[in-house]
């Protein structure tokens, strides 16, 4: 029984500063240019360490996008980010679909078609005029896809995306600047999309490799964190005691984060274990936000979110009887393939 593990981090600035608990160390978009921070790297060169050590390769989704970050981390980081391609690791792209908006001063998610195609076309190019290569992996930010950033992404030659959380679909958050996506209706497992229905199976090159979802109906906690955030109260969120937070979760896909409990790992990983045993094999996709590793209020690193890496990775090592594999997300096309599954 082989359980293929894929781990993936969405490389970026410091949160914005209006996402809670970052409002005096996060990037500040609503200025022109942005005022980006980037106090986060100084643990990266750790974090990455710590998955050497472990010999496990991470997907490292960097940052870009044609406002208001463009290449800048390419440009401030490329020797480091060469060094983990180097070292065995994936470099992929992660890409915002932010446009400027006039009339409110800030930066908001567009949901223009032509915009938002424009942006990933050039994203795809700055990522090639600073590293000298193209992407063959992405995630979307916000986990936001329409059917033309799924066609730009495909003949931009990406080969997997992982953008896709089955079931979720959020109408915005934060006054309704951000956060907009809908996958209600995608597979559960990896699919080669319609080029006319993203969600659904057809015979696009790309394949989307959704994050591993829980099969469940129970998602009204996370519909209550999305609607708070949509009408600018998510500080009542932040206001719960660390306790309290850590004990429960809204989400019901795999992201490790320090915010939430990580109990959720183990249901996922149980999930993915009963597919193993019943089809000799299984994919667990997850992500994770690099940025997590320092703790904004403490300016230190995250204990908590070690804490809750090293439960998930300790977790899927340990296991018996089974043939534990950690992919970088472009390998998961191969091992699609060769188990033809979800292959069209």
């Amino acid at each position: 029984m082989e359980l293929t593990v894929a781990l993936c981090s969405d490389t970026e600035d410091n949160p914005p500063n209006y996402l809670p608990g970052w409002s005096n160390k996060g990037s500040n978009y609503d200025k022109n240019p942005a005022i980006i921070m980037w106090d986060w790297t100084r643990h990266w060169q750790d974090l990455s360490e710590y998955f050497h050590e472990l010999e496990i390769p991470i997907t490292w989704l960097i940052r870009v996008d044609d406002g208001p970050v463009y290449d800048r981390m390419l440009r401030l980081f490329r020797n480091d980010i060469l060094g983990l391609e180097s070292s065995g690791d994936e470099i992929g792209i992660h890409i915002h679909t932010f446009s400027w908006d006039s009339v409110y001063s800030k930066w908001k998610q567009t949901r223009d078609p032509v915009c938002e195609a424009r942006i990933v076309r050039r994203s795809l190019e700055y990522f090639k005029d600073v590293l000298g290569f193209y992407p063959l992996s992405v995630r979307m930010g916000w986990n936001a896809m329409s059917n033309a950033i799924m066609e730009t992404l495909d003949s931009g030659g990406i080969l997997v995306d992982a953008s896709a959380i089955p079931g979720n679909n959020c109408r915005g958050k934060f006054g309704g600047r951000d956060n907009f996506c809908d996958w209600r209706g995608a597979p559960q497992e990896p699919y080669h999309p319609n080029n006319q229905d993203y969600k659904s199976p057809g015979g696009m090159r790309i394949l989307e490799a959704p994050i591993t979802t829980l099969n469940t109906r129970g998602r009204k906690l996370g519909g209550l964190v999305d609607l708070l955030s949509n009408y600018r109260i998510i500080h009542m969120l932040a206001k719960l005691s660390p306790l309290t937070r850590r004990t429960i979760t809204p989400n019901f896909f795999l992201y490790i984060s320090p915010w939430w409990s990580a109990s959720i790992i183990d249901k996922i990983v149980d999930m993915s274990l009963k597919k193993a045993e019943e089809e000799g094999k299984a994919f667990l996709v997850g992500f994770f936000h690099s940025s997590d590793i320092l703790d904004p209020k403490k300016d230190c690193e995250n204990s908590f979110f070690k804490g809750n890496l090293n439960r998930f990775i300790k977790t899927v090592t340990k296991l018996k009887g089974f043939d534990v594999k950690f992919s970088t997300l472009s390998s998961l096309k191969t091992g699609v393939k060769q188990s033809g599954a979800s292959e069209v």
